[in-house]
């Protein structure tokens, strides 16, 4: 059956996304982990073919699914573009952006970003920025802007949106390449994005390209008393991948309490994304380079997650590029429950809107969605749902030519051929 602790974490490692169980050769769940040639989507789907007549089906959730699957059945997606049909597609967007908004728990007024460029380097065709700015009056977020030397001023501009993948230590450096990095970083980007930072090609080709660290990644990661202490977590020196790999799986066990006192004090970690987010843009709208008008933003796994909430509620992304992350969250239980994140959760937005129908609200505006076929951390049955309700939605609406995929035989990663159709896709659209 299904290992009951398999984690997402715990699934990228052993599908040889971190590396990091190489050495033991097992999954969370005592299981050898697949080859590498094996597909390890396929691994997961023999296990939950076989358990189907099981009394739970296999599920992580036990006992407790039929309950949970009940209430999933009972939650009618009412505001969904699909089912709504609305005839002011403005008005809909409206109603259904207030939705979520009020949802997410968490809505910080807006604050002049108050920003620091605390270095300038020329990268050849680009230059590259460290700067800081603040989202609140407590909250300053570290970024790299990365600005074309060359172009018809003011550039159009994308938000970059970093993955999580188990991996902490690091948020924006994901996507960035940087003077005399740690190989662990290296080998990172290498398994994830064939080794290419997609926002330097952005940039050399017009854009003005944005990063930031999520939060609990990267400068805004999680550090403890302990760590200073023993002098680990820290920037100031090349920790060792032992070191890396020891922090990024305490970060992970955490997550979940992070998430839950997050929701004690009355916000959703959601909701601290989608509004950093935001703010980004907000950012991109006082700096002199970049045609506000113009923006796009896209992103791996939750960066993907990220990329589509965005999009959705933010109506000045005119294009998007989702890859790794669109599923219908009708096929997630009772199987895939243990790969979802806290960060992406939304307390009742299922009651109301699907993942997809989240991305419907960029409509009219463009979307592209990137998805490998040995990606096993989501139900293939749960990606051709999003895919399906997204091209009817854009075929509602009569702009088919606005939303289109891609698809590979490959596992969650964001790949060198899909990274030239999503510059392809900003070219067309943005």
């Amino acid at each position: 059956m299904v290992p009951q602790h398999l984690s997402r974490r715990s699934v990228l490692q052993a599908f040889g996304v971190t590396g990091a169980l190489s050495a033991v050769g097992q999954t969370a769940g005592g299981r050898p982990a697949p080859s590498a040639n094996e597909n390890p989507l396929a691994t997961i789907e023999d296990a939950i073919h076989a358990d189907r007549n099981e009394k739970w089906k296999g599920s992580p959730l036990g006992s407790l699914w039929p309950f949970i699957k009940r209430r999933q059945e009972e939650a009618t997606q009412s505001m969904a573009f699909l089912k709504a049909r609305p005839k002011d597609l403005e008005a809909w967007k409206t109603e259904a952006r207030a939705k979520v908004f009020d949802l997410l728990l968490y809505r910080p007024k807006p604050f002049k970003p108050q920003a620091r460029v605390l270095e300038r380097v020329d990268k050849g065709d680009y230059v590259q920025e460290y700067l800081k700015f603040r989202t609140t009056p407590d909250i300053e977020v570290g970024a790299y802007f990365l600005v074309p030397k060359h172009g018809k001023f003011p550039l159009p501009a994308v938000v970059a949106l970093h993955d999580h993948g188990g991996f902490y230590y690091w948020g924006k450096e994901k996507i960035i390449g940087t003077e005399n990095e740690n190989p662990v970083l290296s080998a990172y980007r290498k398994q994830y994005y064939d080794g290419l930072s997609y926002p330097a090609t952005l940039a050399r080709h017009g854009y003005a390209v944005i990063v930031t660290d999520m939060y609990y990644f990267g400068e805004r990661r999680l550090i403890l008393d302990s760590d200073l202490r023993q002098g680990i977590n820290t920037w100031s020196k090349r920790e060792s991948a032992e070191t890396i790999d020891k922090i990024n799986r305490r970060n992970g066990q955490q997550e979940c309490w992070v998430d839950r006192n997050l929701q004690d004090v009355g916000i959703t970690w959601a909701g601290v994304l989608c509004w950093d987010d935001i703010r980004t843009v907000d950012y991109l709208a006082t700096r002199p380079e970049v045609d506000i008008r113009r923006v796009a933003c896209t992103g791996l796994s939750v960066g993907g997650w990220r990329a589509n909430f965005l999009a959705g509620l933010d109506p000045r992304i005119k294009a998007a590029c989702v890859a790794g992350w669109m599923t219908s969250f009708h096929q997630i239980v009772p199987w895939f429950v243990s790969y979802t994140i806290p960060a992406g959760n939304v307390p009742g937005l299922f009651k109301y809107l699907d993942y997809p129908d989240v991305g419907s609200l960029t409509m009219p505006n463009a979307l592209m969605v990137v998805h490998g076929r040995r990606d096993a951390l989501f139900p293939p049955e749960g990606v051709n749902a999003a895919f399906q309700n997204l091209t009817q939605c854009y075929d509602a609406i009569g702009k088919t030519e606005r939303f289109a995929t891609y698809t590979f035989d490959g596992p969650h990663s964001f790949p060198a051929r899909a990274q030239q159709l999503m510059l392809e896709w900003f070219d067309r659209w943005v």
